[in-house]
């Protein structure tokens, strides 16, 4: 098979980089892109050489990691190629390592669309599954996963940043071992903290990751800050709409943002409160017709969810849906929704590094009073 070959004006465009930052790198980290066997003439580059560029770009830019730092993550990656006895050619290297969770953010161009709602079901369903799962309720002064899920937390973030609580007191424990974790107004002190405190809440969080499979962010609506920050760390993203106009048009400019920040995101579109398939068809095709054209992206459908009573009667409850009406229309969808998710040829990332690791950066960068 020819190998391909792109000129910088091409390796600018796929990642981001200026030219100035991508001719730095290949002279900082040239002794981890020979591997690749670098063109003679410096004129071109080749997938594996562009696959490094954009891991150095997001190790340095999201995780917030020195030369040195990123020096040794990309030791780490041809140790490990070295011992399974090969080379790293052609390899794919910024794929997700197997140990780490799977983040999913979950969020909308507006508020009122459905999108904590979906989040519950979305976590009852994959912990029915046999999935470890955990709710980061990151919708700051505004969290509700707790009263959808029917538990009352003690604590939340602020407890363990401000407090020294444990990670494992400051969880609140809902239906089916599913872990939840209310931003509550800890994270806007981030920035305040003493370099004890910074430490301590990175060891936190970091347990997190090694006891879940799945990390669902609730984020807030809208364009904010925090919204767009938790959007962008996570490995993929759900948009929330319904076929009401406002709320289409806020997601493509959701949608729209998201990309210019993150290229590689991988985004999926589910429609709430419509009557049937073919009318989230409609609202899919309108919205994703726009993206293609102007923005130059494919969105995954990920489905949609009926409007019916049940949704409305189980949040009254306190009662996810799918543990108070399981056989109902909407819970149907819900697990409709689900098996898109798993599946791997329709919505996992495969062009990003661990989110989780970037969420963790993004926190580090905060807690140092950064902009991130």
């Amino acid at each position: 098979m020819i190998e391909r070959k792109f000129s910088i004006k091409q390796v600018v465009e796929k990642t981001g980089l200026e030219e100035s930052a991508i001719r730095f790198y290949e002279t900082a980290f040239k002794e981890y892109l020979s591997f690749t066997s670098l063109d003679i003439d410096g004129r071109y580059f080749n997938e594996d050489q562009i696959d490094i560029l954009i891991r150095i770009r997001d190790l340095v830019t999201k995780r917030g990691f020195s030369l040195d730092e990123v020096k040794k993550e990309l030791k780490k990656f041809l140790k490990k190629k070295e011992s399974s006895g090969g080379n790293g050619k052609n390899q794919p290297f910024s794929a997700r390592p197997s140990s780490y969770a799977r983040v999913i953010a979950v969020t909308s161009g507006k508020g009122g669309v459905g999108k904590t709602t979906l989040v519950v079901n979305l976590a009852i369903s994959l912990a029915l599954r046999q999935k470890k799962v955990a709710i980061f309720d990151a919708d700051l002064g505004l969290a509700n996963v707790h009263i959808l899920m029917g538990v009352k937390p003690q604590f939340n973030l602020s407890h363990l940043i401000q407090d020294g609580f444990a990670l494992e007191d400051v969880i609140a424990q809902g239906p089916l071992g599913i872990q939840i974790l209310s931003g509550g107004q800890g994270v806007r002190e981030l920035a305040n903290l003493r370099e004890e405190e910074r430490r301590l809440l990175l060891r936190q969080l970091d347990k997190l990751e090694r006891n879940v499979e799945y990390l669902i962010v609730d984020t807030g609506a809208g364009i904010s800050e925090n919204v767009l920050r938790f959007a962008t760390f996570a490995d993929e993203i759900i948009v929330v709409t319904t076929p009401n106009v406002a709320a289409s048009a806020d997601a493509y400019s959701i949608i729209k943002i998201l990309l210019s920040m993150e290229p590689n995101s991988k985004i999926g579109l589910v429609t709430n409160e419509v009557d049937n398939m073919y009318h989230s068809k409609n609202v899919f095709n309108r919205i994703n017709v726009a993206v293609e054209k102007f923005l130059n992206y494919a969105l995954g459908d990920l489905g949609y969810i009926v409007s019916d009573d049940y949704i409305k009667a189980a949040n009254q409850l306190r009662k996810p849906l799918l543990l108070s009406y399981p056989t109902s229309p909407s819970a149907q969808c819900v697990k409709a929704i689900t098996d898109m998710i798993l599946s791997e040829r329709v919505f996992v990332n495969t062009r990003k590094e661990s989110s989780f690791q970037d969420l963790m950066g993004a926190l580090r960068r905060t807690m140092a009073g950064a902009a991130v």
